[in-house]
């Protein structure tokens, strides 16, 4: 029988180990599955992570991971360093491929990229660098930053990747600090709790088995089914399994230990010892695994991490109630070699005088207590926490050094700006929807914390003046000026024209030309009789007398004639001259009007667009069609009698020439006279055509007077118009409309913008981005909650624009915390009740009571709220670190809750014991229980604090402000359980 027995555990021993071998050999490489499984994600409908898809969406080359390189220099860079800069990233874009470098910005570029890359003080220099995905990224990092290093200046590299790939890094190694200290305490623990060297080392043993295998099954369940962990899973696991384990371990040996004392028979004594401990060891483990299983109904993934600590402490369960039996059975006394004392359990002074001070005064305890909670309480709602994790990272980093370069050379938001992504059906490049664009940057800009806007229209940050109403204003006004001066000299022309037409005494001279049209009839006449009478000359001398008579007749007539010609050859030479010269003048003006015409239409679009009519322009118009009308009609008739001049002056000059040699030589008089016919003809008829001309000129001139008048008066109403005008466009300038966006037909046809779509636009036009900068932390808790108002703003101020049916969101590290920040606290909330939830439940089996399971759960939540605030003062005080992490309290509240409700079971259990089985009255029962528990629970207390405080080493701000809390708390609850117990137990119980 006693054989078989012995099978029985030499099988159990086998098949732990089998596992534990295959466990190892199985195990997946757990560094590369946290690192890539194990970052923190958020759900795939809050704010920054719609962003992050519309920022893949806008640029596919960001699907990977952002570098910022920072150049720095103690003093100004100097041109031979700005130059090794260029030429170190000039040799890194010809080596792009090699190093997965997909686009690399820096202040080579262009002037605009060089103000946002250069520090003002000119001693620091940015790179940004997008690569591909990695899968590791640490290696490409330190690639890159080697071919960059440039022996005079400092050279690191940093971002919101780099950063979290170094805090699991950091947070690996701590980890690898906390197994070895926490081994080597709970062992030195141990020997001094059991005086021997062996029962160290099969608590150990059993706890190690434990988390291999749990390890391997997370580990593996994540690689293949995505299960939930985190940077902390695999330390948690650890400091968990370590510390409940040891405290499971002790309870159980104790008990081991008692039993040997009154049973010689080893195997009867680890059955009852396994009987005893083992159901509080059961009832303790569901309730610690219900703590944590229950994390899986949290909607965040980092808390839904915590799911693995269960599996863990299942198999912990499984092993400890099964693999110590081995042990147990095997061993027997020798487990506790060299100690040969077996004389039953200790007892705990302590214990003992808190449980008779709260039995005695029940009231005045529990009063005490409420008291003592209260500025706690107070403490706890008003903390505020640090959502930033490159704060978990020791400065001496060569990624940290480089943040805290840009923080203190750039702005503290230069380390991750925020980004606005907008998203259209159609796209973006119109006057409308760039106006909106404009109108969001320049309330963004306003926004308290704000330090910078960029945007497809301000891609410096500062408005393009040329975009804006107040500078194209101030070149219309100047343009207006320009032609009220014009339209001045235009006028005076008019006027100084239309005086001198009517100065012309036009009747006088139609007379003129009229006495010429009878003058030219007359030697016409003449000439004809001339010509009769060279006839009759010749004809015979008889006929001399009278041909002389006639001759003489004809020569006088001639004489006036040519006279006649002459004096109104002369007039209206000066005549046409004088209309020429104001045909010349009107000519200018109507160059003049003609320009301020073609400046009417962009005039008119601007001044649509800002809602002034234009009556006057329209006037303008009228009048200078009027002047127009005039000038071609006397434009007409001065060609018609240019036309004619030609006769008239060839018959003048012919007559003149005739008469010449009539006097001069008779024997030239038959050849004269045929001259003088002719030209007596052609004189005739160019005076004749010239006096109609003349007398249809008479009321075009009339008219062209009356126009010049009419354009005289215009011009002067025109002006007053256009000074109303120039004032009212100078009024509009000065006021707040002159801030507006206005963005001409021509820009957005000739492209001008084109480089500043490339950068702020998506290839497609339909996507466009804004970069915001803030003067604060981007992973401030301050900072997100200043973007959780902007963010509601900037919807609101897209309503009834042209965008408001838009898709837009916020991406970046700020809108990352902001979502965080809203699903850890409401998400803690709510995982915090489901736990206490379940936990209460499984109280309510064990102890049979609502009441008590009420009264533990109020001591954990009040030791746990005190431990917090505590930790809080302290880590400011002694730590420098003035918040608590973002993360503290929900693993300060799980390990607390889950971990001390053992604490209160291992006591209640005995409570019922000794009612049920040793028949004792309530509060017998209660001060007999914490006097015996008490030492096993100061024992475990130690253990567990221990344990937690080997995270202290691993330099994790959250690892080491977790370890103080759950220490604090563990002191609190040790202390707080008996008297609140007892104290109740008192007030509800007495008489049972």
């Amino acid at each position: 029988m006693k054989k078989t027995k012995e099978k029985k555990y030499i099988g159990t021993l086998i098949i732990w180990l089998g596992l534990f071998l295959l466990a190892l050999i199985t195990m997946p490489n757990i560094s590369q599955i946290v690192r890539d499984k194990g970052q923190i994600t958020l759900p795939s409908d809050l704010e920054s992570k719609v962003a992050d898809k519309m920022s893949k969406k806008f640029d596919k080359s960001q699907n990977g991971a952002q570098l910022i390189v920072v150049f720095n220099s103690k003093k100004e860079l100097s041109e031979e360093q700005n130059t090794q800069i260029k030429e170190s990233i000039q040799k890194l874009k010809n080596e792009k491929q090699a190093y997965s470098i997909t686009s690399i910005t820096s202040a080579t570029d262009n002037e605009e990229t060089k103000k946002q890359v250069v520090s003002k003080d000119k001693t620091t220099q940015m790179a940004l660098i997008n690569v591909k995905k990695q899968d590791n990224l640490s290696s490409l990092v330190k690639k890159i930053q080697d071919k960059l290093e440039i022996k005079s200046l400092n050279v690191s590299i940093t971002g919101s990747e780099v950063l979290n790939n170094e805090f699991s890094t950091t947070t690996e190694k701590g980890i690898e600090k906390t197994e070895l200290i926490a081994v080597l305490f709970i062992f030195v623990v141990l020997v001094f709790v059991f005086k021997s060297p062996i029962v160290p080392i099969i608590s150990l043993l059993t706890v190690a088995v434990s988390l291999i295998i749990s390890l391997n099954i997370i580990m593996n369940l994540t690689k293949f089914f995505d299960f939930p962990i985190s940077n902390f899973t695999q330390v948690f696991l650890i400091v968990v399994l370590f510390g409940i384990g040891t405290d499971y371990n002790i309870l159980l040996y104790d008990h081991f230990k008692e039993e040997l004392a009154k049973e010689t028979r080893v195997a009867k004594a680890a059955k009852a010892a396994h009987k005893k401990a083992g159901r509080a060891i059961l009832y303790s483990g569901i309730s610690v695994l219900i703590g944590f299983a229950v994390l899986i109904f949290a909607k965040f993934s980092f808390y839904q991490s915590a799911v693995g600590v269960a599996i863990g402490v299942a198999v912990l369960i499984l092993n400890l109630l099964s693999f110590n039996l081995f042990f147990m059975n095997i061993l027997g006394k020798k487990m506790f070699w060299p100690s040969k004392k077996f004389d039953g359990t200790s007892s705990s002074i302590l214990w003992d005088h808190l449980s008779k001070a709260a039995l005695a005064k029940p009231v005045i305890v529990l009063g005490l207590i409420v008291i003592f909670a209260l500025p706690f309480i107070s403490i706890y709602q008003n903390q505020t926490l640090n959502f930033n994790n490159a704060d978990e990272i020791q400065d001496t980093n060569s990624a940290k050094k480089g943040y805290l370069l840009i923080q203190e050379h750039f702005s503290k938001g230069m380390t991750a700006p925020t980004t606005l992504y907008i998203e259209s059906k159609t796209e973006l490049t119109n006057q409308e929807d760039l106006a909106t664009l404009d109108k969001l940057t320049e309330y963004l800009k306003k926004e308290s914390g704000v330090k910078s806007v960029a945007s497809v229209t301000q891609p410096s940050g500062d408005r393009l003046a040329q975009l804006y109403l107040n500078k194209q204003l101030s070149s219309v006004t100047a343009g207006l000026t320009e032609s009220t001066k014009g339209m001045e000299t235009i006028r005076s022309g008019l006027q100084s024209a239309s005086a001198q037409l009517k100065g012309v005494d036009l009747q006088t001279q139609l007379q003129s030309v009229q006495t010429l049209a009878d003058g030219s009839n007359a030697v016409a006449s003449g000439s004809t009789e001339f010509s009769s009478g060279v006839t009759q000359y010749t004809a015979g001398v008889n006929t001399v007398s009278s041909g002389l008579g006639q001759l003489q007749s004809g020569n006088t007539a001639l004489a006036n004639g040519i006279s006649q010609v002459s004096a109104g050859g002369t007039a209206l030479s000066e005549q046409v001259k004088q209309l020429q010269a104001q045909v010349d003048n009107l000519k200018n003006v109507q160059v003049q009007v003609q320009t301020l015409t073609e400046q009417m239409p962009e005039l008119g679009a601007v001044l649509a667009s800002s809602g002034i009519r234009s009556e006057s322009l329209g006037q303008l118009s009228d009048y200078y069609a009027q002047l127009n009308s005039g000038t071609a009609q006397l434009a007409t008739a001065l060609n018609q009698i240019n036309e004619q001049m030609p006769n008239l002056t060839s018959g003048t000059a012919s007559l003149v020439d005739g008469s010449k040699q009539l006097s001069s030589s008779g024997t030239v008089l038959v050849q004269s006279s045929g001259q003088l016919a002719e030209g007596s003809a052609q004189v005739n008829t160019g005076v004749q055509t010239l006096n109609s001309q003349m007398q249809g000129l008479s009321g075009q001139v009339t008219t062209l007077t009356n126009g010049l008048d009419a354009a005289v008066t215009g011009l002067a109403q025109v002006k007053t118009g256009l000074n109303t005008m120039q004032n009212y466009l100078k009024e509009m300038q000065d006021s707040y409309l002159g801030k507006e966006i206005y963005i001409p037909k021509q820009v957005l046809k000739e492209n001008t913008l084109k480089p500043s779509y490339d950068v702020y636009l998506s290839k497609d036009r339909k996507m466009a981005k804004i970069t915001v900068v803030f003067k604060e932390d981007p992973s401030m808790l301050k900072t997100a909650k200043k973007l959780q108002a902007i963010v509601a703003d900037t919807k609101a101020r897209l309503k009834g624009t042209s965008l408001e049916k838009a898709k837009i969101a916020f991406g970046g590290q700020t809108s990352e915390t902001a979502d965080l920040e809203n699903l850890a606290t409401s998400d803690f909330k709510r995982t915090a009740i489901i736990m206490l939830i379940g936990i209460g439940i499984a109280l309510v089996f064990v102890t049979q009571s609502i009441l008590q399971p009420v009264t533990i759960i109020a001591t954990l939540l009040i030791a746990y709220i005190a431990s917090l605030s505590i930790t809080n003062v302290f880590s400011n005080l002694v730590l420098g670190k003035a918040l608590l992490t973002w993360n503290t309290p929900f693993f300060s509240f799980i390990m607390l809750v889950a971990l001390g409700v053992d604490y209160s079971i291992f006591l209640m259990i005995r409570y019922r014991d000794n009612k049920q089985i040793d028949k004792l009255k309530a509060v017998a029962s209660i001060q007999d229980a914490c006097k015996i528990i008490g030492s096993v629970i100061l024992s475990a207390a130690v253990i567990l604090g221990g344990t937690f405080a080997a995270l202290i080493p691993s330099g994790v701000t959250t690892l080491i402000q977790v370890a103080l809390a759950v220490m604090i708390g563990l002191l609190l609850l040790v202390i707080m359980l008996p008297l609140v117990t007892s104290a109740v137990v008192k007030l509800t119980e007495e008489k049972k």
